[in-house]
């Protein structure tokens, strides 16, 4: 009896354990912009995706390096042309500018309450966190979770390819990918999840940008479904950017990041936007 009850309890907990994995996996992620960003988003409906040498993590897909002699041994079957592309690729550097080559990616959080975020990546609470409907954001695509090390892990290998398999392999982008999806210890406050896709996919199109090319995809339509406004953007600019926002994304929402009352954190608090054309006034008002 006592057996049978545990059984029903740990059923009971597994059942409880996936329902809130499911539950998570529906809510919403959160990408964080500047005031200059964010207007290009409006401009333009696009992502900017990015790759490993372009990051502001050193360590991005930064391999440990390998032993060459000992990796030669362990794959005699290897021709001398990948003989010759593990000695110019398979050292730190070299991994890093191979992944570039094999993935790009966008990067997304859980938390659209972070002090820290809103003070980097939105510059000061002069720009906004904007909110994406993770349906719409798996329709591009596969989302990762992000992996972070713990304080004293080694860096791990690049993922060696199989004999005669080349980076456009499935499998082997598969690899890279999830090698792209593990970050150092010092950034887990992110809580970051990845779209990782190949740099040239059908949907993503170079262009040129300030200071070079850049890599971008449409944002579906829809897709944002809240617009996070830090709370030093004026309410003209405010106004201004809803109403760019919602001529692609007509049920976004808005709302603004404002410092708890009691505690050293953040409250999203609801607003309540008429946008009335002129010559009349446009108001924004919250819901208190």
């Amino acid at each position: 009896m006592l057996k049978k009850m545990r059984h029903e309890k740990t059923m009971e907990l597994s059942n409880d354990t996936l329902s809130d994995k499911k539950e998570r996996l529906q809510e919403p992620l959160f990408k964080y912009y500047s005031a200059a960003a964010i207007e290009n988003v409006i401009a333009h409906n696009t992502l900017k995706w990015a790759v490993p040498c372009e990051e502001n993590d050193p360590f991005e897909a930064l391999a440990s390096g390998w032993d060459l002699v000992a990796v030669k041994e362990s794959y005699p079957e290897f021709s001398p042309e990948q003989t010759q592309i593990l000695d110019g690729f398979f050292d730190a550097r070299g991994a890093q500018k191979r992944v570039s080559h094999i993935a790009s990616f966008v990067s997304f959080t859980e938390d659209e309450k972070n002090v820290l975020m809103w003070s980097h990546y939105a510059e000061n609470y002069t720009g906004v966190c904007l909110e994406f409907d993770r349906a719409h954001l798996q329709k591009i695509d596969c989302l990762r979770k992000v992996s972070y090390a713990k304080p004293d892990e080694d860096r791990e290998r690049f993922p060696l390819p199989h004999d005669n398999q080349k980076d456009n392999d499935p499998e082997y982008q598969k690899r890279a990918r999830a090698f792209l999806a593990k970050k150092g210890h010092e950034w887990h406050y992110e809580k970051e999840w990845r779209l990782i896709v190949p740099p040239m996919a059908d949907f993503i199109v170079c262009t040129k940008g300030k200071g070079g090319y850049i890599l971008v995809s449409d944002i579906p339509d829809g897709a944002i479904t809240r617009m996070i406004f830090g709370r030093s953007v004026p309410v003209s600019t405010r106004i201004a950017w809803a109403k760019g926002i919602r001529r692609r994304h007509n049920k976004c929402l808005f709302a603004e990041a404002v410092p708890d009352d009691k505690k050293y954190e953040l409250q999203i608090q609801e607003l309540y936007m008429d946008v009335i054309e002129p010559p009349h006034t446009h108001i924004f008002n919250s819901g208190n």
